[in-house]
């Protein structure tokens, strides 16, 4: 990159942020406006947040000289999509009371809130960090959610790799503060002298306010990660920033091959952008994924865009480098050097509705989520549903990648209890369609600030459509 340009607007924000504090605090207790200042709209991406306003009402509210409707969006951390049904019983309630009432289950195998009023967002991170839930990182330009395959069929292997994927979203996690000070009212840290200050509080530390990976300004964009247990590719490894694939020998876990540069976003009309399948750097043993996973992301951070945003994500770090020069930049960083990448056979991507038996005996009955949307409605009582599984299931619940939920780890004895809690609140989804149940819609409007148009709203009724037209030529099965 040519430093000799100017950097770009997010650029600044960030290193004036003082290690991601902004002035949230100022913005959070300012009762004249429902929304945050400017600079603190990027800032609180880190946390988790999106700040947003209702595009049905945005006309009319200017008509009559108001701001904007403002709500927040929160995106949660919880790698690999797992949850203990204590832990959904939490998710369920503060969405419930402090959001609009729903959930919504996301790509990255994690849950979103939408409708958030600004005096709610503090007690809603409470809510959830009481059950050892956080939304560090959910956005921003740090490593997002991490992904691991959530269908497990080979449960000991699975269990083996999702520790890893674990591992992995927790040591790139940001080191700073400002999280545990600004919602949880933890220790205050000087983060210019890395002195402390201020009472004692949740989530203390006595170390200075340094981010030894991401430095003050943190990476040039968002990173995503994913790692994936052949012979299925329910994260869809290959389009992630940085990519681990589980190689095993049986059910025991040798280490991952590697992936680097991967992503489908494009911006339209410019056809500098483009979408990049992630490149194989090799093998690993399990015992060097950290310093990996460490070496591209600080790799990203010294070589990738800060002038261009719309050029910023790894694979065009990938690209200008060279994939040679790239894994050897790695390599130099971690201590390690690559083994040739180990064979590894791909047979299926996505979910297997339904349910599946693992290879422990304990079964996993996997819910499909129409566009990820968790409500009470014409269509099901499907959030009540989940909590009365809840509070009987004695397993896992896991998100996955294509939004859809896992009651997993069911014992034999407790299937029928769990399928008729399903069935009776219309979560079982065996009447519908092939196309439903492989369909996918964004939330776009009202709250999405880029969408051009219905997607989330329109979606299922156009999705109507497109059965009746498949029932006339015989086209669905």
């Amino acid at each position: 990159m040519d430093t000799t340009q100017k950097l770009s607007g997010n650029e600044l924000i960030k290193s004036k942020s003082r290690y991601l504090r902004g002035t949230l605090e100022q913005s959070l207790v300012n009762e004249i406006s429902g929304g945050l200042a400017d600079d603190d709209t990027h800032i609180i991406k880190f946390h988790g947040f999106y700040q947003q306003d209702d595009r049905d009402v945005r006309l009319q509210r200017r008509e009559l000289l108001l701001e904007p409707y403002y709500s927040f969006m929160l995106r949660a951390r919880l790698p690999g999509g797992v949850c203990t049904p204590e832990q959904w019983l939490a998710i369920d309630e503060a969405g419930c009371l402090l959001g609009n009432g729903t959930l919504r289950l996301t790509t990255r195998q994690t849950f979103q809130y939408h409708g958030i009023l600004k005096r709610n967002l503090k007690e809603v991170v409470r809510r959830i960090n009481a059950v050892m839930i956080d939304s560090i990182g959910g956005c921003g330009d740090v490593n997002r959610n991490i992904l691991c395959n959530a269908n497990p069929l080979v449960s000991e292997l699975h269990s083996q790799t999702a520790i890893w994927a674990k591992r992995i979203s927790e040591h790139l996690l940001p080191k700073t503060r400002a999280y545990h000070e600004i919602w949880l009212d933890g220790k205050k840290v000087d983060s210019s002298e890395g002195g402390e200050v201020g009472a004692v509080g949740a989530g203390t530390d006595t170390n200075k306010d340094l981010e030894p990976i991401y430095g003050a300004t943190y990476l040039p964009r968002k990173f995503k990660t994913a790692v994936a247990i052949p012979p299925y590719n329910d994260v869809d490894i290959y389009s992630n920033d940085l990519g681990f694939i589980a190689i095993a020998d049986g059910d025991q876990l040798l280490g991952f091959n590697v992936l680097a540069g991967g992503g489908m976003g494009t911006t339209h009309g410019d056809k500098t952008t483009f979408p990049r399948l992630a490149d194989v750097l090799g093998f690993v043993e399990a015992q060097h994924v950290l310093a990996v996973a460490e070496a591209v992301i600080t790799t990203q951070r010294d070589f990738g865009n800060r002038v261009e945003r719309k050029h910023a994500r790894l694979k065009y770090t990938v690209e200008t480098m060279g994939v040679t020069a790239f894994r050897d930049e790695v390599q130099k960083r971690a201590g390690i050097q690559f083994e040739a990448a180990r064979p590894v056979n791909f047979i299926n991507h996505g979910d297997r509705l339904g349910w599946v038996e693992g290879a422990d005996g304990r079964w996993h009955l996997t819910l499909f989520i129409e566009n990820g949307r968790l409500a009470d409605g014409p269509s099901g009582t499907h959030l009540s549903g989940l909590r009365r599984i809840a509070q009987v299931h004695q397993g896992e619940f896991r998100i996955t990648a294509s939004q859809n939920l896992v009651i997993a780890n069911v014992a034999a004895s407790d299937k029928r209890r769990i399928e008729e809690i399903a069935q009776h609140n219309g979560l079982l989804g065996d009447h519908l369609s092939a196309i439903r149940k492989n369909s996918m819609a964004c939330v776009a409007l009202p709250t999405c600030p880029q969408a051009m148009s219905e997607a989330e709203r329109y979606f299922p009724e156009l999705i109507t459509k497109v059965e009746n037209i498949a029932k006339q030529y015989a086209l669905d099965d």
